[in-house]
């Protein structure tokens, strides 16, 4: 059974799955971006392949870590849509008001 007013969780909760389905790509990015930063450099400087390969490991540590906490930060905006409590009914229970004194 939907609830009439909690449409906007279930939206809600498929932007965020849409934002971290991307997510991946943030270490991948930080990688080739930090890889022709460090080719820039080398060119520059005329240090062929070491500060390439220093920019490209520090690009992959700080990819890996801006990842997790993007991802950790999304997962924690999740809403939880919690099902409507089933009544009750009173009069169909099976024993007595007597076994059970108020």
């Amino acid at each position: 059974m939907k609830t009439p007013g909690r449409w906007w969780i279930r939206i809600w909760n498929l932007a965020l799955a849409g934002a971290l389905s991307q997510i991946g790509f943030i270490p991948v990015v930080a990688v080739v971006g930090a890889m022709l930063c460090g080719l820039w450099l080398d060119l520059r400087l005329g240090t062929r392949p070491v500060l390439t390969a220093a920019c490209m490991i520090m690009g992959a540590a700080l990819g890996l870590v801006v990842m997790v906490r993007a991802a950790m930060t999304a997962a924690s905006q999740f809403r939880i849509e919690r099902p409507p409590k089933p009544e009750r009914p009173e009069s169909s229970s099976s024993r007595s008001s007597e076994e059970y004194p108020s």
